[in-house]
């Protein structure tokens, strides 16, 4: 299977203004992202009833189901045949997905983790490890109806934001710089019209279940 770079591109050109010094009250705080709040027991084979499939055939397994009891857990997918699992979706105890995780670059390393709100299987938000370096460097936050309302980025490796996107009915309308890397907002670009948001690229689909 061929391997898939991940690419966010920016949509539109910004309008920039640069704010004239740093002010502590309207400075965006670094918080830690919490999709890592998840459950990952749910996908752990400790204690769980392991249900394996093997779909093309070849005497190796590719697809596992996780159960708790008789309530399926997670379930997992081997996408390119090499024994490590690309992909993998959590459930909650209404077997409804609340997160997934996906390998895209098949180095057997998670580059994106997704949150999902249970009720919709919307995304509520997602890191991603966009240059593959075995850490998070983007955490998008979505609204209702999967509506991408903010984008956080680590440009310098230091798994702290210093960059803030703000979408508006998933429009860029501003972007805000911590060019130093000390944690305070130091210029800012607007864009008047709101640009389109760039679409972030979908985990892979889950193999055909059987």
């Amino acid at each position: 299977m061929t391997k898939q770079p991940i690419l966010l591109v920016f949509a539109a050109v910004l309008a920039t203004g640069a704010c004239k010094g740093k002010k502590a009250d309207t400075t965006v705080k670094n918080t830690e992202p919490d999709a890592a709040k998840i459950d990952g027991k749910l996908c752990d084979e400790s204690g769980k009833r392991v249900v394996t499939f093997d779909l093309n055939k070849d005497g190796k397994p590719d697809v596992w189901r996780l159960y708790d009891g008789n309530t399926q857990t997670c379930k997992q997918v081997d996408f390119d045949r090499d024994g490590r699992k690309d992909w993998l979706e959590a459930y909650d105890g209404s077997g409804q997905p609340v997160y997934q995780k996906a390998d895209f670059d098949y180095d057997g390393k998670f580059d994106m983790l997704s949150v999902l709100d249970p009720a919709t299987g919307n995304p509520t938000e997602t890191e991603r490890d966009t240059d593959f370096d075995g850490k998070f460097d983007v955490r998008e936050v979505y609204g209702a109806g999967a509506t991408l309302t903010s984008v956080r980025r680590d440009r310098n490796g230091d798994q702290k934001p210093d960059l803030w996107e703000q979408y508006t009915d998933g429009n860029l309308v501003a972007v805000t710089y911590d060019d130093d890397f000390d944690g305070k907002v130091d210029r800012r670009e607007d864009s008047p019209g709101g640009a389109l948001a760039p679409n972030p690229p979908p985990a892979p689909a889950p193999a055909p279940a059987p």
